[in-house]
């Protein structure tokens, strides 16, 4: 996947982690170039991840678009990926929301499917990223937050 390529930053890595309710991540990131990716990498065998309110704060404005799933298609504002056509892959659905009606619900049997959304910013600025992550099951699974440059 090209948002992959170039500097990389894991804010989050889990692996085999157990079943938890919805649970608040909170980063901060100093931009050290214009463009950015943040991407999500996802797989669930064979339950769900429910993911919502993804949001990435600078300046006071919010950068990110649709963090909340409200607006369809997928496609629209979010880059999707499911290279290897793994079943159960990620989509917005009423089924786990944390607010609103929708999230991104992602069961993504055997590989990773992967979101993304890029968006420009002001280089030695601070941005805070924040996600609601909900894990509906236990191993095996695997889920990475990743910011890329």
């Amino acid at each position: 996947m090209s948002a992959w390529s170039g500097s990389r930053t894991v804010l989050l890595y889990l692996s085999n982690s157990t079943a938890f309710s919805y649970t608040l991540f909170q980063y901060t990131f100093v931009a050290t170039m214009i463009s950015t990716t943040l991407a999500f990498a996802l797989r669930q065998d064979p339950s769900y991840w429910c993911l919502d309110d993804i949001s990435v704060i600078g300046n006071g404005q919010q950068i990110w678009q649709d963090g909340g799933f409200e607006t369809s298609p997928l496609t629209q504002y979010h880059t999707y990926c499911n290279p290897n056509a793994a079943a159960a892959s990620g989509v917005i659905s009423a089924t786990c929301a944390h607010s609103g009606h929708y999230s991104f619900y992602d069961g993504s049997v055997r590989y990773s499917d992967y979101l993304s959304q890029s968006f420009t910013k002001v280089v030695g600025q601070s941005y805070s990223i924040s996600f609601w992550l909900e894990n509906r099951g236990g191993p095996i699974n695997s889920f990475i937050a990743i910011i890329t440059t």
